[in-house]
Order: structure tokens, then C-alpha cells, then sequence
């Protein structure tokens, strides 16, 4: 027994009328069942959420009145409408189901990362099964709830909301610690160390270009006083380049960074200790990989990831388009024993990929070459149309001039004479409210994708 989860934080549960250690266990043995009690599972979930929502929400029971019910197969879903953020933003309140009681709404908003901010509920029982795949997604990284951890991340929004009087209480007793990469210098850095070498925490969450910039910090000044203390790094929100992976790793001592995959609207899936793909948190959430026809994609293929909740009875995000591009990967059990289903990659967002005529480059493809140039500060690659790609490179004090025309050569191969490349040294590249940095900023991507 764990003293902390299993007395104190149920006890805590049960005052706040929560059932995040209770959700929590049941996820400890279900993520071992075979994938056909899995699939099994999913289907009656899904079809008591189809229903649900046919008979109780506005916006819903207009879309799924034509559907049989319940669904004899999963594949079946492939038959039913896809939900996008535009639906979300003209329709909230017909999304919303009926006959749930006032208090089970909670009203969120995505951070506006590209674009348009969006409102949503989260229903307040599902935020449990959220929670606890959360949780178990630190285990899988060698940590546990009751652990004093860090969130390295930057959204604005979130800073304001953990300022009310409950959110600094729970984080108090869940030993959290918040530290904003939103904006970053040399002075807060050097203070982030002195705090987490004092803390001690055995995890810590944050954005990836956050814990890299961390990363390269502790290698350059503190490298003969590095935190290996910490056991699991995990990062989210943002692509996580290979060579950010390998800084944070040796900046922490050894293979500790697990890459997760979830948004502020939905906790979707997480690396495990084997690092071969996202594992869905399939209890909580059904996961597809579509193609322009919104059909499966084949294991391995590229196409827009679409996701349904199965916990969210309130406000149900049924086949929702979250924007992002990724890949399936076979249906068989990983090295680590689970036959959770798993995502081969994700690409990154629709809005972060360069669309040209026979070929599309995503944030990977660039890595490699500014990770090699020491003298950038900060890039960013810009397509508003189809034919020219702008360039924006802020120079440090390594810069030297002929990196601009070396970049320029370097992407002109990439994009084979598809695109004009224009350079840019004198444009500030800005950090969006959510903290996120976007390598890629593309206008005509949703129009190919």
C-alpha cells in the first residue's frame, strides 16, 4: 500500500467527491489485458457515450439520427461525422448534453497556439479517468503520484488559473511545483537549477523546447553538477526533436525522457518504458489515424489523428479533429508486456507542416540542419502561400554571415525548386499566450491535409 495515494490522497478524493486513486488502479491492470477485452471495452464505452449523446445533446442528436445504434464494430465509427474545432466555437452550447447537472460542467479553453482561442467543458467525472492516466503515464516514467514534481511549461492561462486559492492548495498537497518557460533568460534559468537542486523532485513535466533550453543551460554552466536525481523527464505539447531528446537526456543522466502526446482538451498517450510509439490511454480514449476521406489509415500511413473520449458524458468530443498529423503503428502487444494501441509517430500539428505539390515536410525535416548551426538562436519557417517560404532566423553571438545564404541553400534542396526561399534576420519571431514555440507556421497546409 501507498501511504500517501492510498490513504491520503483517497481521503482527499473522497472530501472533493473524486475517484482519481480508484480510476488509478483499475488502470494499473487493465493496461495488461489482451487487445481484445481492450476493443471489447472500448465498444460498450463508446456506444453509451453514442447514445448519450444522441439523446441529450442538441448539436449531437442532429448529426447521429441517421446512425444505428448501438455500433456492432469499432470500424463502424468510420461512418460517423468528424468533429472540428470550427463545430466546437459555432455550437458549444448545443454540444452540451442536457441531462447532466450544472456542477459536472467545467469550462475550459484551449491556449490559442494557432489561432483562435476555444471554449469547452470538461465533465468533471471524466477529469478522473484523465487524472489517473496521467498518473500512470508518471509510472511508466519510474515516478509516482505523492512525488515532489515540476511543470516546466508556459501558458499564460494556466498560470492565472493556478493562482485560485484551490489550485495552489491542491498543488501544495500533491508536492507540485510550477515554473513558467514562457519566457526564458539566463538569470531565470540559473534559478530554476538552484530550485530543483534544492527540491529534489523525482519528475518533471514540461514543453520540449522548454526542458531543452533547461538542458542546454545545465550542460554549459553546472555540466560536473548535473540533477540525476530526477528519474523521469516528460515532455508534451510540442515535437520533441531527436537531438532534444539526447540534451535532456545526458543533462539528467541516462534514458529518462518520455515523450507524451496530449493536449489541454484531451491526455491522449504516452511513451513507455520500451520507447516504441504512444501507447493510447484506450480505456479513456479511442484513437484513429484518417486519410482526406476520413477512412482508416493503414498501420505506418500519415493522416489526421482523430479523437473521441469515451469518459466525457457532458460535452462529447466524438471523432474530434485535434489538428495534429501522426501514424498507427501495428496492432501487437509492445516490448514492455502491453497491448494498449499505439501511435507509430506524431508529425506534429496540420498547421506545422509545409505543403508542397509531391511532397510534405514536416518539423523533423528542418531539425537536423538548424541543430547543426551554432549562431541561431531561434527559426521559424513561414508559408502563407504556396510558392514561397519565409525564413525567420534570430542570429546569437555566433552568427556568422554566411549562414544565412547556407540555410537558404539547405531548404531550397529540401523544397527541390517547389518554393521561393526568403531569408529574414530582423523579424522577431513572437511566443504565442500558450508558451508554445512553433517552428513551422503554415496558412495552406489545412487545404492539402
Amino acid at each position: 500500500m501507498n501511504l500517501y495515494q492510498d490513504v491520503f490522497f483517497r481521503t482527499l478524493d473522497v472530501l472533493r467527491g473524486r475517484r482519481n486513486i480508484e480510476r488509478l488502479h483499475f488502470l494499473r491492470k487493465s493496461q495488461y489485458w489482451p487487445l481484445e477485452r481492450i476493443r471489447e471495452w472500448q465498444l460498450g464505452r463508446l456506444n453509451e457515450l453514442l447514445l448519450q449523446a444522441r439523446e441529450h445533446s442538441p448539436f449531437h442528436g442532429e448529426r447521429l439520427a441517421g446512425i444505428r445504434l448501438p455500433l456492432r464494430d469499432l470500424s463502424e465509427i468510420q461512418q460517423l461525422p468528424v468533429l472540428t474545432k470550427d463545430d466546437i466555437r459555432a455550437h458549444q452550447q448545443g454540444i452540451r448534453c442536457t441531462n447532466i447537472p450544472e456542477h459536472r460542467f467545467v469550462e475550459s479553453r484551449t491556449g490559442g497556439s494557432t489561432g483562435q482561442p476555444m471554449f469547452y467543458y470538461w465533465d468533471r467525472r471524466g477529469q478522473d479517468w484523465n487524472r489517473a492516466s496521467v498518473y500512470r503515464a508518471a509510472e511508466w516514467g519510474g515516478t509516482a503520484l505523492g512525488e515532489r514534481t515540476v511543470q516546466m511549461s508556459g501558458s499564460h492561462f494556466d498560470y492565472s488559473q493556478a493562482q485560485s486559492l484551490g489550485s495552489r492548495i491542491t498543488l501544495f498537497l500533491q508536492r507540485y511545483r510550477d515554473l513558467s518557460v514562457a519566457f526564458l533568460t539566463e538569470e531565470l534559468l540559473e534559478a530554476y537549477y538552484e530550485t530543483i537542486m534544492k527540491w529534489r523532485p523525482t519528475g518533471i513535466w514540461g514543453y520540449a523546447s522548454g526542458l531543452d533550453a533547461f538542458a542546454r543551460h545545465i550542460l554549459e554552466h553546472h555540466p560536473d553538477r548535473r540533477p540525476t536525481f530526477v528519474r523521469g523527464l516528460f515532455t508534451s505539447s510540442e515535437t520533441l526533436f531527436p537531438e532534444q531528446r539526447a540534451r535532456i537526456n545526458e543533462a539528467f543522466g541516462g534514458e529518462k525522457v518520455f515523450d507524451q502526446y496530449g493536449s489541454r482538451e484531451l491526455y491522449m498517450a504516452s511513451e513507455c518504458e520500451a520507447h516504441e510509439g504512444y501507447h493510447f490511454h484506450a480505456e479513456v480514449i479511442f484513437g484513429e489515424v484518417v486519410g482526406p476521406d476520413n477512412q482508416w489509415c493503414k498501420p505506418g500511413e500519415m493522416g489526421r489523428i482523430l479523437l473521441t473520449d469515451l469518459s466525457n458524458h457532458a460535452f462529447p468530443f466524438i471523432r474530434y479533429e485535434i489538428g495534429d498529423l501522426g501514424a498507427m503503428e501495428e496492432e501487437e502487444v509492445c516490448a514492455c508486456g502491453r497491448a494498449l494501441p499505439r501511435l507509430a509517430r506524431v508529425e506534429g500539428r496540420i498547421a506545422d507542416v509545409i505543403v508542397l505539390r509531391d511532397r510534405i515536410l514536416t518539423p523533423p525535416n528542418f531539425a537536423t540542419l538548424f541543430s547543426d548551426l551554432r549562431g541561431i538562436r531561434a527559426y521559424q519557417i513561414r508559408q502563407e502561400r504556396p510558392d514561397r517560404l519565409d525564413v525567420l532566423l534570430e542570429p546569437d553571438e555566433h552568427w556568422q554571415p554566411g549562414f544565412a545564404d547556407y540555410v537558404r541553400g539547405a531548404i531550397e534542396q529540401m523544397v527541390a525548386g517547389q518554393a521561393r526561399v526568403h531569408i529574414h534576420t530582423d523579424r522577431k519571431i513572437e511566443v504565442p499566450e500558450s508558451g508554445k514555440r512553433r517552428f513551422i507556421v503554415s496558412e495552406v497546409s489545412r487545404e492539402h491535409l
